[in-house]
């Protein structure tokens, strides 16, 4: 296991920079089509700015 960099950012930090719910993030992530195209851009636009990188690996304990 690994120590988390704490100058990584979350879908948290994201969403709150959007002013849109972590789910949301999420589905923009996800290319859900349930999203509002400004949204999906504003989104977009700060997780390129911040350099989000996904986790890898399983993230549900179903998974393991």
């Amino acid at each position: 296991m690994t120590t988390s960099d704490p100058t990584r950012v979350t879908l948290a930090q994201i969403a709150s920079l959007a002013q849109v719910s972590t789910s949301t993030v999420s589905k923009v992530l996800n290319g859900r089509r349930d999203v509002a195209q400004y949204t999906r851009t504003r989104v977009q636009d700060l997780l390129v700015e911040s350099g989000y990188c996904p986790r890898g690996g399983p993230q549900s304990s179903s998974d393991v």
